[in-house]
């Protein structure tokens, strides 16, 4: 969550919940501390570190435009703690692999037989979707392959997952929405 836009926002419509702030640079921490100091909001709890050092318990995971792996982190916390999500996701094109994180995530793509180097090569085309340009079809195509892939590993995990894109497509060129919850 970039400087807590949403979280602190979700603070304010939402007062009887508590709200986590995970964020790893301090100046977007100062910046969120203040706006819920002017806003009289004490439902926030904030931590700085990365989000794989992240230990608290929580119910439903948020993000709004988490870049690159930092998505498929947000959504590996939410299926490790049974929690529902809310994603949607940016930069297709910083995907990479890490210490907890490999592409392509579901079985399904990779039984398909789709390489890393593949998987790649579809994130940085899906970053090509800016309205109205001759590549928007194919990164849009490409955004959705990603997405795909992120939905169907929760699938295989036991959640309900939904991929839609956000109203009207203009609102920001990295409109899709990934929403999951777990079926009990």
């Amino acid at each position: 969550m970039l400087q807590g836009h949403l979280g602190v926002l979700m603070a304010y419509m939402l007062p009887d919940c508590q709200v986590y702030l995970v964020e790893n640079k301090e100046e977007s921490l100062l910046k969120a501390s203040s706006r819920l100091e002017s806003l009289d909001l004490h439902n926030v709890t904030m931590y700085q570190c990365n989000l794989d050092y992240f230990r608290g318990t929580f119910n439903v995971g948020v993000c709004l435009h988490a870049c690159g792996s930092a998505t498929d982190m947000v959504l590996k916390l939410c299926l490790d703690s049974n929690a529902s999500f809310v994603i949607c996701p940016c930069c297709y094109g910083s995907i990479q692999k890490t210490h907890i994180l490999c592409y392509p995530q579901s079985q399904h793509f990779e039984t398909a037989g789709i390489t890393y180097k593949e998987f790649l090569t579809l994130g940085h085309a899906a970053d090509q979707t800016e309205l109205n340009t001759a590549l928007e079809e194919q990164g849009r195509l490409c955004m959705n392959l990603v997405d795909t892939d992120r939905a169907q590993l929760a699938r295989e995990l036991g959640y309900d997952v939904t991929l839609c894109s956000l109203k009207p497509l203009s609102c920001t060129p990295k409109n899709n929405l990934l929403f999951g919850t777990l079926n009990k």
